[in-house]
This record gives C-alpha cells, structure tokens and sequence, in this order.
C-alpha cells in the first residue's frame, strides 16, 4: 500500500513518423472560426471531451472549447461521432450559422448542431499523422521515501476503428527504522502494457453504438505478489450514455490468463510457502486460467465558466477457473478549475485480487497510489 502527493514534472507530446509515404500529409490549413469572429488556422488533431485540439505552426497545438466553434472549413477526411451512435465520414465546410456544422459526407451535405457531436477524429492518410504519443514521469520523494511513475499511451486511428496502448511503471522505496535502531529499505515495482483494438461497423445507423475489443495485458505488481501476468481477450461494448458532456461506456468478454504463481490449486496451505517470497522462488510454476472481463468507462466533463473533467476507468476479472477468486483495478482522474486559471487535480489508482496472495499469506491483497496537487494556468 502506497500513498503519495505527487509533482508532474515532464510531458511531452510527441508525434512519430515510423515509415516513408507518398500520401499527402495533413497541411495546417484548417481554419476554425470561433463565436468572436477570430479565425484560428492549423491542423485539426481531434475533438473529444468538449475540446478541440488544433496543432498550429505559432502556438504549438492549442486546445479551444467546443462551444466557442462557429464552423470548420477544412478539406481533408474526418470520422464524426453524434450522440445517437451514428458515425459518418466525410469534410466539413464553412456556414454562416453559428452552431451549425455543414459537412459532405456520401456525396450529400449534412448540416450538423455543433451540440450533437460527441467525437470527431481526423482520418490521415500518413502513417505519423495516425499516430499519436504521450510520454510523461512523475516523481515525489522526502526523507523516508521516494515514488517514480513512468507513463506513455498512443492511439493509432483509422477508418472504422482504433488501435491504442497503455504503458505504466511504477517503482517504489521506503526507509524505516525498527526497535533496535536498524534501518530497513524495501523497493517495490509494478508495471502494466495493454494494448487494444477497437472496432465498429462502418455504416452510419444506431448499432454504430455497439463495439468490439481485443485486448492484450502483461502486468506484475511485487506488492501483490505478481511475478508475470500475461492475457489475451475478446468482447463486445456499448455506450450507454453519449452525449456532449457525458459518456459511459461498458464492455465484456472473456479472455485467457497465463501467470506464475507456486501452485495452481486453488489453495495453497500456510506452511507451503511461510516465510517464501513469491517473487523469489525458483519453483513458480506456470498457471494457465480463464476469466471474464468487464470494463467500464466513465467521463464527464463541462467547460462553461468553471472547467470540470472528471475519468473513471475500471476493469473487473471474475476467474472461472478458480471460483473463489476475482481481479480488479480502478482508476480516477479529476481535474476541477477552483476559479480563473487554478485547478485541483487528482489521480487515484488501486488495484486488488482477493486470491493473488494465496501463494504468500504476508502480501497484501490491495495496492494504490494517489497523487494530488493544484495547478496555475496562465
């Protein structure tokens, strides 16, 4: 178990060109005209959560609250989400209407309210303009102890889908001193990879709402007693909820495990492993499971006059190959504007396995870090 207040000192984005082409890559000759009258030129990077991320040759990339947009006029391909599921294909154009979006999609225009687009994605030609990286470390240390989170996560986004992964490392380290005056350091590890595939029906009706995933996880966690943890699934989703403002988005499937552990029982007795690191022992075996996945993605977000961005990520894995045993993560971003320009943020992330540590009976069975702090914007 770990608690800590953390300092954000590095994020970097950065976008990556992994193979030549002869495609045209996506000109900063976008313009979006906001509600002011003011015209801002650039690339269009996407629309999510009531933002639009423009990358410009002055500012770098700059992020305007959708409901300031007035209309887009650009020439390249876009994926366009409404809340009712539907997504469409096609570029938009200027209108003289403010709220209205004119978009040709099929060969026909589509006149779009601005407050019935939930996504929109731009659909690239060029590799590097597919893909999207962010690199970022957090590091929090004092006296007795000393917290470094390495993270990194990308999308790779295509027509009718999107390929994306997640990477997390955390380390560690803690200094006591017990009764006879001796001081004890322990270092803990934990990492995660997950990587995904989305995908939907490319055709513009309601089912749209509905989704498959493919996921691919390796893990460890020492705190738990997580050696290597590898899996592979497959399920559907669903939004639930899409609207400007608030989604809520679930899925299930089922997916096969392969970890390291001292047995595959069960149950494991005591005095197998008393006084044993599970971590250690060079007699783990390797354990083949089934389980099912559940996910839930919750977010809501206003940018009005005071901003809130609020995340929910959990993931839920019933065995079904050991009944008395079920996995889990949870994770909470929060970013709330306290008033002009300075904001609470808050991380939290716990993860638990109510039969992970039967191999080592003095191991927790949970494990969380959070991290919070005020940020000034100017």
């Amino acid at each position: 178990m770990r608690t800590s207040i953390s300092l954000t000192l590095l994020s970097v984005l950065i976008v990556v060109s992994l193979q030549p082409s002869e495609a045209m890559a996506h000109a900063k000759t976008d313009v979006i005209t906001v509600d002011n009258g003011d015209q801002l030129t650039g690339a269009i990077d996407s629309m999510t959560a009531g933002k639009l991320a423009l990358n410009t040759d002055y500012a770098g990339t700059i992020q305007i609250k959708w409901r300031d947009v007035h209309h887009i006029d650009s020439r390249y391909l876009y994926e366009v989400r409404l809340e009712d599921g539907e997504r469409i294909y096609g570029r938009f154009s200027p209108s003289e209407i403010a709220g209205d979006l004119i978009f040709y999609s099929g060969g026909r225009q589509r006149t779009l309210l601005s407050l019935d687009v939930v996504e929109i994605r731009s659909i690239e030609e060029q590799l590097a303009d597919q893909l999207d990286l962010n690199l970022s470390t957090t590091f929090f240390a004092d006296p007795n102890s000393t917290t470094l989170v390495l993270s990194a996560k990308g999308t790779y986004d295509v027509r009718g889908g999107r390929t994306g992964f997640q990477v997390r490392v955390d380390e560690n380290k803690t200094k006591s001193t017990n009764e006879e005056g001796t001081t004890i350091k322990q270092t803990t590890k934990s990492s995660n990879f997950t990587l995904y595939r989305e995908f939907w029906r490319d055709r513009g009706n309601t089912s749209a709402q509905s989704y498959r995933v493919l996921n691919a996880i390796y893990s460890s966690n020492e705190a738990l007693g997580v050696d290597h943890r590898g899996s592979i699934g497959f399920g559907l989703g669903r939004y639930f909820i899409e609207e400007l403002g608030h989604e809520l988005a679930i899925s299930v499937g089922i997916q096969g495990v392969q970890e390291k552990r001292v047995s595959c029982e069960e149950e494991v007795e005591d005095g197998e492993t008393e006084g044993v690191s599970t971590l250690t022992n060079s007699a783990l075996v390797t354990c083949n499971d089934a389980e099912l996945f559940a996910n839930l993605q919750w977010h809501l977000y206003s940018f009005s006059d005071r901003d809130m961005d609020i995340s929910l990520v959990g993931n839920a894995y019933p065995s079904l190959t050991d009944t008395k045993r079920i996995r889990g993560d949870l994770n909470l971003v929060m970013s709330w504007e306290l008033f002009d320009n300075f904001f609470w943020s808050l991380n939290a992330r716990t993860e638990i396995d109510t039969a992970g540590t039967q191999d080592d009976k003095s191991l927790d069975k949970t494990d969380f870090t959070i991290s919070t702090g005020v940020t000034w914007k100017y």
